[in-house]
């Protein structure tokens, strides 16, 4: 039981990372495009898919707790590359 929550585990940290660097890449497209149509689907398909990762994880039986902390770790992590790489 332990090996097949390590597994679940090893992919949520790769699709939170994966979450990331596609919020990453529309920000990117937003600041060498500068296109206003472009970065609200680019956001919105952001959104959309960040919702139905949460949905899974829920289906997948994966605590609360973990899932805010997932996304507090995410969130911290978007903005800390953003300001980094786009400031």
């Amino acid at each position: 039981m332990f090996k097949e929550n390590k597994s679940l585990y090893v992919n949520m940290f790769f699709g939170t990372i994966g979450i990331v660097l596609v919020g990453l890449g529309a920000l990117r497209y937003q600041v060498l495009i500068d296109d206003p149509e472009g970065y609200i689907i680019a956001f919105a398909g952001f959104i959309f898919t960040a919702g139905y990762i949460n949905y899974l994880e829920k289906k997948a039986g994966i605590s609360n707790k973990i899932t805010w902390m997932k996304a507090g770790i995410s969130i911290t992590l978007f903005l800390t590359i953003s300001f980094i790489l786009y400031l």
